[in-house]
């Protein structure tokens, strides 16, 4: 399958000449008009399974104006030779669009930049050192951009020079904290320049005031209502930093972004996040990922792995990256581990292919630290690229810059060079995910494995990739490998530049004899012709309220025909071969199945989760006496409070300050919800409280109080 060629729009950046390998250009933004939609359009914002992203800190990778180094002239601050790690190094918004050519002929889809708004302007200063606010993420007004890295018309042409070049531009966005408590600014915020609050006269309670979470803290309150090494912990409660927040984003968004990151999501409640990414959905959507930073193993997993189901926000793939890195990097684990992980996690992931997998980040020691071999790294690469979720490559990695820890590794981005083998492997692989269905939707499994090689295959209906990988010196004959791929010979994708060469599949399904030899990669695929029955890979965003518009990704869509939600037939505002937007119906709240229906029959069914309506937050207080081991919950007639089923109820409840407990609640607005709080003990033991259901009608936006409840006997 190709993708649509376009002319490129060059006049607002000014690169000098640049040659880019040659390869197919991702489709331009396209109106939203029926039949004009497509799955690997740049115009596809909620659905990045044909995507790499190319993560960039944007002080690090290119200077298109030097006037915006300094601009402030402050102390302190900016490094014109580039060495000292704590200060600014002069990339910018300019300098980023003048790369887009070299991004685009990488194969990248998409470009994830710093948090692009204003930050602390003065170093930090602590023991003696400075630190700036180079990375983004000291927040002073989220409602303006940041003059290191530009103005409003600068964004908004590196939105367009990224959009030229069908790419989309993602923001990290940090909504959990602002600037350092004993900063120049005693963490203080702003609103398009106008002083909302500080720490220290804290009148409105924008801030939590619990001070920095210890290491021994580790309860959900600690982690979500202490400060972060520092950084004052917004009380995202409070209705005006909601708003605050979500009007922000708006902003952001009204520019033309079209996907955020979402920082430090372990720190903020259940409820904010999913009604900051609601509010995301109710305005068109866009792809939305959260940083839910976890080990591995890690007492969170089961709170990480089921974040993107109770909140609507994708995972940052840290389970990926820490086995992959164990595996690649410090050789602590082995292939069957890796192989182990793809299992475990296809079966803990609801939506496994909407997970961010990456190797390289800004908080990690780089992986070419790690591993000096760049045989190995190479299979590290293919891994990722060709493994489910969507992939992220950071910065210089396929330069292969080192950095023994993650400051370290946040250098100047000093090559630009197209024809690294790294460079050259990512535009290969990235067109095979435009190519084949197989690895933007497919399943995964283990087809041949032992401590140093994997052989895996992904499949999507009749279309198969199988990848082959060895880490080690030796050679393995691949006995018994058996494929889904059709009879016939498979040339390697990689046209043999990591020595993989033709595979030959028999009709049984079983391979000819086949030697893997020392650091050597295969790739094959297949991609079946499109007809038949259409066929569904991709919804999203995975859950919003009747009224929002939602994107399906797949094949075989065809003539026009139904999608039905929960049987309910959707208005459609698009449909083409491979992607049809619908809105979503008046239907029950819950867990619903989302059928695409044509001349050719009916598709598969994909889970999609139906709100009662626009998310409010409410944060419910009870006063309740309890034993040891019990533990207060809320369970209340709509889907968002358990729809009456104790296994589903919201909680648990904290209790600073017992008999008082509170609890932030993503509720319905608009809606008068019943409830009652139930008791779960230690042992799973359930008890209600008597009396009758309570009843509360939940405001129509904000963030907002409850009454404080006393259990009813």
């Amino acid at each position: 399958m190709k993708r649509i060629a376009k002319t490129l729009v060059l006049a607002m950046i000014s690169a000098g000449p640049l040659t880019v390998a040659a390869g197919m250009v991702r489709p331009s933004m396209t109106a939203d008009a029926a039949g004009d939609c497509s799955a690997l359009s740049v115009g596809n914002r909620n659905n990045y399974e044909g995507d790499v992203i190319y993560q960039v800190l944007t002080d690090r990778f290119a200077d298109g104006n030097p006037a915006n180094n300094n601009p402030y002239g402050k102390p302190n601050a900016y490094d014109p030779a580039r060495t000292d790690i704590n200060r600014y190094f002069g990339g910018d918004w300019q300098g980023l669009a003048q790369k887009m050519p070299y991004l685009a002929g990488m194969g990248i889809g998409a470009v994830w930049i710093s948090p692009p708004y204003n930050n602390l302007d003065d170093a930090y200063l602590e023991n003696g050192n400075y630190y700036n606010g180079y990375h983004g993420f000291w927040a002073k007004d989220y409602f303006v951009p940041d003059e290191h890295w530009g103005s409003w018309a600068d964004f908004d042409a590196l939105v367009e020079a990224a959009h030229a070049h069908g790419i989309k531009v993602i923001i990290d966005f940090a909504p959990n904290h602002t600037n350092h408590v004993d900063s120049v600014e005693n963490a203080g915020f702003y609103r398009d320049g106008l002083l909302v609050g500080r720490y220290s006269s804290d009148t409105q309670g924008y801030f939590h005031h619990l001070g920095e979470r210890g290491n021994d803290q580790t309860s959900d309150y600690d982690f979500q209502y202490r400060d972060l090494t520092k950084l004052a912990d917004l009380s995202t409660e409070n209705d005006a930093v909601q708003r605050y927040l979500t009007d922000a984003m708006s902003t952001w968004l009204a520019h033309g972004v079209d996907g955020i990151r979402n920082d430090a999501t372990l720190h903020q409640t259940e409820a904010f996040r999913t009604v900051f990414a609601d509010e995301i959905n109710r305005q068109g959507g866009a792809f939305h990922f959260g940083e839910y930073f976890i080990g591995s193993p890690d007492p969170k997993y089961d709170d990480y792995r089921t974040s993107p189901e109770a909140t609507g926000i994708n995972i940052l793939d840290f389970e990926f990256a820490n086995i992959s890195r164990d595996v690649f990097g410090s050789f602590s684990k082995d292939m069957n581990d890796l192989s182990h992980m793809l299992e475990y996690t296809a079966a803990d992931y609801k939506y496994e292919n909407d997970a961010v997998t990456w190797l390289d980040s800004h908080d990690k020691s780089r992986l070419a630290s790690i591993q000096g071999n760049q045989g190995v790294l190479h299979s590290a690469l293919a891994f990722l690229l060709t493994s489910r979720g969507t992939p992220v490559i950071y910065y210089g990695t396929e330069q292969y810059m080192t950095g023994s820890n993650g400051d370290a590794g946040r250098k100047w981005m000093g090559s630009f060079d197209t024809t690294t083998p790294a460079y050259q492997m990512i535009r290969k692989l990235a067109d095979l995910r435009a190519e084949n269905p197989a690895l933007r939707y497919g399943g995964t499994t283990t087809r041949w494995v032992n401590q140093d090689v994997l052989v895996v295959q992904r499949k999507f209906y009749g279309s198969v990739v199988v990848v082959a990988l060895n880490r080690s010196g030796a050679t393995y004959n691949l006995t018994g490998l058996t494929t889904d791929l059709p009879a016939g010979t498979h040339q390697d994708v990689l046209t043999g530049t990591h020595s993989g060469g033709p595979l030959v599949a028999n009709a049984d399904g079983s391979v000819a004899t086949y030697e893997l030899g020392p650091s050597e990669i295969g790739v094959w695929s297949y991609v079946e012709p499109v007809g038949g029955n259409p066929k569904v890979g991709a919804v999203g965003p995975t859950q919003g309220a009747p009224g929002y518009s939602v994107s399906i990704d797949g094949s075989a869509f065809g003539m026009p025909g139904t999608v039905t939600v929960g049987g309910v037939a959707a208005a459609i505002e698009c449909w083409s071969d491979d992607q049809i937007i619908f809105t979503v119906p008046a239907v029950g709240s819950g867990e619903q199945p989302v059928v695409v229906q044509n001349d050719m029959g009916q598709s598969n069914s994909f889970a999609y989760k139906v709100k009662t309506g626009s998310q409010t937050q409410v944060i419910v207080h009870a006063n309740v006496t309890t034993v040891p081991g019990e533990q207060i919950y809320l369970v209340g007639n709509v889907a968002e409070l358990g729809a009456w089923d104790p296994a589903e109820a919201v909680g648990p409840f904290f209790n600073p300050e017992y008999p008082e407990w509170f609890l932030p609640v993503s509720m319905p607005g608009g809606e008068q919800v019943e409830f009652k709080l139930i008791k779960k003990s230690s042992d799973g033991t359930v008890t209600w409280e008597g009396g009758n259901n309570r009843t509360y009608l939940v405001p129509n936006t904000g963030a907002t109080d409850s009454p404080v409840y006393t259990w009813q006997p």
